[in-house]
């Protein structure tokens, strides 16, 4: 149960999935809020930390910031191998606060010597410009512990969280630049969303 365009490099498709998201779920009446991250960033902030060849273990650690709380997640980095000054280093990425706009210009300034995390910023600025600009009124969040199936996504990354029901992610995806080459396909970028069609199912009883 899914949505997927393939072979365009445009962030326009990306706009494109935030207003399918918005138009599923009012038409369900179920209240969502998505969460928006980029793996350009999460590349940027691992190497602005020094641990660029450990942004997998980093990532991991902190996808779980929502569940274990800042100091278990602390504890988890330094038992991957994060040196100490790289765990204080990350501190006031770990804690940003704000509106979207108020988070990314903090975020420019902690990561602004990483040409992908830079990348990856400009990236969501320009999903967030044509979400306002086409006037989208769903609820958007970065949220930058969001770092679901790191091993293929390139770009933006997407979750979709029910407001009134406990039930983790019922939708989610992102941008992929290889994973056409599995299939004979190489160089041939996509973005897509899946969702929880069970999930999305419960919310509704």
């Amino acid at each position: 149960c899914d949505v997927d365009i393939i072979g365009s490099r445009s962030l326009l498709n990306e706009v494109e999935l935030v207003q399918i998201v918005e138009e599923v779920f009012g038409k369900l009446g179920v209240r969502v809020v998505l969460k928006v991250n980029n793996r350009k960033i999460l590349y940027g902030i691992a190497e602005t930390i020094g641990h660029a060849d450990q942004m997998t273990d980093i990532t991991v650690a902190i996808d779980k910031l929502e569940k274990i709380g800042i100091d278990k997640v602390n504890e988890e980095l330094t038992g991957r191998g994060i040196s100490t000054a790289a765990v204080a280093k990350l501190q006031p990425i770990l804690s940003l606060a704000g509106s979207n706009r108020e988070k990314l210009q903090q975020l420019s300034a902690v990561i602004g010597d990483s040409p992908t995390g830079m990348q990856g910023i400009g990236e969501v600025s320009t999903i967030l410009d044509y979400v306002d600009a086409l006037g989208i009124a769903l609820e958007i969040e970065l949220d930058l512990s969001l770092a679901r199936g790191l091993n293929y996504y390139t770009g933006a990354i997407f979750e979709v969280k029910a407001k009134d029901y406990a039930i983790g992610s019922i939708c989610g995806g992102g941008r992929y630049d290889d994973l056409t080459g599995i299939f004979g396909m190489s160089d041939t970028s996509g973005v897509g969303i899946s969702f929880g069609a069970d999930r999305i199912y419960d919310v509704l009883n």
